[in-house]
């Protein structure tokens, strides 16, 4: 019965018929750094670490291994790069916070001053989706801007 029950509830769970993420980007300017978030789909996140060779992580579950979030920095590691005012920068990965349906992954870049371009290639989870697309808004010094990578077009510029 309860298989039948499980197997019900699976059928009828909702599942997202688009693929996207959104990368948001806000200057601390007491701290002199960025302040990262990338919220991703859960299920597509998963995908995407299995097909780099790592196991299923089933975040957001209490069966989530302790390496989940070494495979989760090395997969945006290789997929957003950031260059701040023409020179390329790394990202410190802080962590993450995973639900069954959104994963929030932190990041931080320290040590910007004078941020005048601010350059994002992000290539999560373009590989792995057709219609994936990546918003990244940006909240610095209270401008905001924002733009959207797709394939073909995964490198955005933002003139501040």
């Amino acid at each position: 019965m309860k298989i039948l029950a499980l197997s019900i509830a699976l059928f009828l769970a909702p599942l997202h018929e688009f693929h996207s993420s959104v990368t948001q980007v806000d200057y601390n300017d007491k701290n002199k750094s960025l302040e990262i978030t990338v919220r991703l789909f859960t299920d597509d996140l998963c995908i995407a670490l299995e097909k780099t060779g790592a196991p299923n992580l089933k975040l957001g579950t209490q069966a989530e291994p302790p390496s989940a979030n070494e495979y989760l920095e090395k997969y945006l590691q290789k997929h957003l790069q950031f260059v701040v005012n023409g020179k390329p920068v790394q990202f410190k990965y802080l962590g993450k916070e995973a639900q069954l349906d959104a994963t929030w992954c932190y990041i931080e870049i320290e040590k910007v001053s004078n941020l005048k371009k601010l350059e994002v290639e992000n290539t999560v989870l373009l590989s792995d989706f057709e219609d994936q697309t990546n918003m990244v808004n940006l909240n610095i010094n209270g401008r905001k801007k924002s733009g959207l990578a797709r394939n073909g077009n995964a490198k955005l510029k933002f003139e501040l």
